[in-house]
């Protein structure tokens, strides 16, 4: 999105910030009294060791992220104070948070750390139970005589690396990513914008949350962090930063990936810890780290009930203590450091003030529709229109749901053979009134941020791109997690040991397409040989609507021996069925075929018996989606994300043909959300 053209700074600390401006008491902390007049719990003696137990929050200890900067602060007060200690983490939905605090609790611990604000109705429970013992939650405040709130200004060391990225950018556009739509993430964000708008107002800031609460799985995900990176690198992205937790190593592949398919180089900015330390072969790409001293938090409050100087109630860690900042390591921001603490000094003196807020700092989003009012929906096919049996009939579900569920009002229209006429359908279906217009593929772009701008009262969603515009959504998909499990499939059922894939045009969205299916096939049997075959090259994108072209390169494939051939190909894939068809009877043998996007197996009429399964690339549950978004009031800018972890993408059943390997394809599937396998989206990653 644009920022506005004026540098704004806004005071707008939450209150529990204000509450919490009492005298320094250590390094790193701002004292404040008890939060009640019940008394505090009974400290240790001093200089006695003490027992301590701490809590993670889910991905534990090992996230690279905001759980080690915890853990770094244990293993110091363990080596230099003496103490013992006890650790757990949080399952993957935190539903034993209270279970595991009071089990610390229960086993003797003086002072039971939660390490996250999620902690907060847990610890409240716990420490009314354990009125003796000392608690301590991490970005969050609990009105408990026995526990501190360790919260940190993390706006301000957001701020700092803000003016970093601006001062670095070459292309004038940055991103951010954020884990979950959530206040506390909002700061992360805010502090952002303003310390990019700090340098120039007029670069652009490309802004993204991975997940909308309740669901938290935006801080563990890094194959989401990765596609939405990737989508903001295509962008013109070349400085993004996260506030995503274990989801930022996605963006860290990101980075190198797209720095080497494209013979340049663009940086990450990291979160909580330094994070070049932990990034290993991704260090080149890591310009700094927002350094929110979580260690520094943990180590001084363990410190305060071994000496019994603990007190319960906020412990505020801004940059007059450190208690945020910046990392060096690697020197690459060495050249500005001059200017980044000449900002801090600003910001620690008062005269710069930094919001918690970014909606102080972002253009607004289109009116929402009132709600109860009529909405009416314009979509625009791509070419081949409703009927191409992929797609455009993705879309066409999702539309067709939406009218017989929400009772939207709809306008439908195609784009013409050579696809002259995009801008022209998008512009109509705007004039005449539609609150959202959704263009179905990524050759809209920029018609798409022509129309948007001259229409900016009126919202649109284009399938399969991003625009950089207030009132454009853009629905993006994780094809290489869906194209994974497909090739995995194609691998568990080949017999002669060769698959192929069939490519509509070569470019690089197709290309994750091939990546994901190079990559499944690999995970299985690194030794069976993959065909690939491209219909055209850019700009000729015929190749998505050539059955004829579809069908000859099919047959090719397999003559030379395939016997499963996936396509990523459109209307184009028409051809490869009736090719697995032919080539099966002429030579009493039995091929498959893999469709792409929908269900094809519903749609493939005689050609049903050779379709082994389809890519599901959900563009109908998008569809849905963004316009029960708008029915509703939460339409949102900007990219969103559509993987695995939400069904986004996947595999189909239909016909009974890959039942007795689902299995092991879920078990594939729930690696990639989890993060044990990231998938790349670029071909060269599996080739050679």
């Amino acid at each position: 999105m644009r920022m506005k053209t004026r540098l704004l700074y806004v005071l707008a600390a939450v209150a529990l910030l204000a509450a919490a401006c009492g005298g320094e008491e250590e390094p790193g902390t701002t004292a404040a009294q008890p939060t009640s007049d019940t008394a505090a719990a009974t400290p240790a003696p001093a200089g006695e060791p003490i027992r301590i137990g701490l809590v993670y929050d889910i991905g534990g200890r090992g996230d690279q992220s905001f759980n080690d900067a915890a853990a770094a602060g244990l293993d110091r007060a363990a080596s230099e104070l003496g103490i013992e200690f006890s650790e757990a983490s949080a399952n993957e939905d935190g539903t034993n948070r209270e279970e595991l605090l009071a089990l610390q609790a229960s086993e003797g611990a003086d002072l039971v750390f939660g390490v996250g604000f999620l902690f907060g109705e847990p610890m409240a429970n716990v420490a009314a139970e354990f009125p003796e013992t000392s608690f301590a939650i991490v970005d969050s405040v609990v009105d408990a005589p026995n526990v501190a709130g360790l919260i940190f200004a993390e706006e301000q060391g957001s701020f700092l690396v803000g003016v970093a990225a601006a001062l670095k950018t070459e292309t004038n556009t940055v991103g951010f990513i954020g884990g979950v739509n959530i206040p506390l993430i909002h700061a992360f964000e805010a502090g952002f914008l303003a310390g990019v708008q700090a340098i120039d107002p007029d670069i652009a800031v490309i802004s993204q949350y991975v997940t909308e609460p309740p669901d938290f799985a935006g801080f563990n995900d890094p194959a989401a962090g990765r596609v939405v990176a990737q989508s903001m690198f295509e962008q013109g992205a070349d400085v993004v930063y996260h506030a995503a937790g274990g989801t930022g190593a996605g963006l860290f592949q990101a980075a190198k990936d797209y720095s080497e398919a494209n013979d340049t180089h663009v940086w990450a900015i990291g979160v909580d810890s330094d994070q070049y330390l932990t990034a290993g072969e991704f260090q080149p790409h890591i310009l700094t780290s927002m350094l929110k001293r979580v260690d520094v938090a943990v180590y001084n409050t363990i410190q305060a009930v071994q000496d019994g100087s603990f007190e319960a109630g906020p412990q505020v860690f801004d940059l007059s203590v450190d208690g945020v900042g910046y990392s060096t390591s690697g020197g690459f921001v060495d050249d500005i450091v001059g200017q980044l603490e000449n900002w801090k000094d600003r910001i620690v003196s008062g005269q710069v003030s930094v919001t918690r807020d970014p909606a102080e700092l972002a253009i607004a989003p289109p009116p929402a529709v009132e709600a109860g009012a009529p909405v009416n929906i314009g979509l625009v096919y791509d070419i081949g229109g409703r009927g191409d049996q992929s797609f455009n009939d993705a879309a066409a579900a999702g539309l067709d749901r939406a009218a017989a569920e929400l009772a939207v009002g709809t306008s439908e229209a195609s784009a013409n053979e050579d696809g002259t006429n995009r801008e022209e359908l998008l512009a109509l279906q705007a004039s005449e009134g539609a609150n959202l217009v959704i263009g179905v593929g990524f050759l809209f772009g920029e018609p798409m941020a022509n129309v948007a701008a001259e229409f900016p009262e009126t919202n649109f969603a284009i399938v399969d791109s991003t625009v950089d515009a207030p009132n454009v959504a853009g629905l993006i998909f994780a094809e290489e997690q869906g194209s994974f499990l497909v090739g995995a499939a194609a691998a568990l059922k080949t017999e002669s040991g060769i698959v192929g894939y069939i490519g509509g045009v070569n470019i690089p969205l197709i290309h994750a397409f091939e990546a994901g299916f190079l990559a499944g096939v690999q995970a299985v049997d690194p030794s069976i040989q993959v065909l690939s075959q491209y219909v055209t090259e850019p700009p000729d994108f015929s190749g998505f609507n050539d059955p004829a072209a579809g069908r000859v390169i099919a047959q090719s494939m397999f003559e030379q021996g395939a016997d499963v051939v996936y396509h990523a190909a459109g209307g184009t894939g028409a051809g490869l069925f009736q090719a697995a068809k032919d080539y099966s009877e002429a030579n009493d043998t039995h091929v498959w075929a893999i469709g792409v996007d929908s269900d094809q197996y519903l749609t493939a009429g005689d050609f049903q018996s050779y379709i082994l399964t389809s890519m599901l690339k959900r563009v109908d549950v998008a569809v849905f989606n963004t316009i029960q978004a708008v029915q509703s009031g939460t339409f949102q800018a900007g990219p969103q994300v559509f993987d695995l972890s939400v069904d986004g993408v996947g595999y189909s059943t239909s016909g009974g043909f890959v039942d007795d390997i689902a299995g092991q394809l879920d078990d594939f599937k729930g690696q990639i959300v989890s993060g044990a396998i990231i998938v790349s989206r670029d071909p060269a990653d599996y080739q050679g």
